[in-house]
């Protein structure tokens, strides 16, 4: 599957349409620690997998051309972090929340929800499927 963001708009908000508005919070905090470690940072992939998000940071390199291994312990720290959270947060409304399994005999799938939104009907369609810029 591609990315469903275009070239160039490799940060975070551009994968906020990705995943459910109970995670744009964690998100936006993300971002906003990374834009504090490098104001160019990119994201390789941002999906949501097994009722949580994972996160990879692009590798970066300094002046000289050598690996940034600082930059990434620190990303991968805060990215972590990040990922953990998410699996314990509502991915639709942002309350404390836990995966959980939904669907029945056309699939079943993993997402992470609280109490009020698990036992919401609508919550039983499978998540929306985000494609690709064409």
């Amino acid at each position: 599957m591609t990315d469903p963001v275009a070239p160039g708009e490799q940060q975070l908000p551009a994968w906020s349409h990705t995943v459910g508005p109970g995670w744009a919070a964690l998100l936006a905090r993300l971002h906003e620690q990374l834009l504090a470690l490098a104001p160019d940072y990119r994201i390789e992939s941002c999906r949501r997998a097994l009722g949580g998000l994972r996160i990879w940071v692009a590798e970066r390199f300094d002046e000289q051309g050598e690996f940034d291994g600082h930059w990434m312990d620190a990303a991968s720290r805060l990215t972590e972090e990040a990922e953990a959270r998410s699996g314990r947060t509502c991915e639709l409304c942002g309350a404390e929340g836990r995966p959980r399994f939904r669907g029945g005999r056309h699939g079943a799938w993993i997402t992470a929800l609280c109490d009020t939104c698990a036992a919401d009907p609508r919550t039983h369609a499978p998540p929306v499927r985000v494609h690709a810029h064409g």
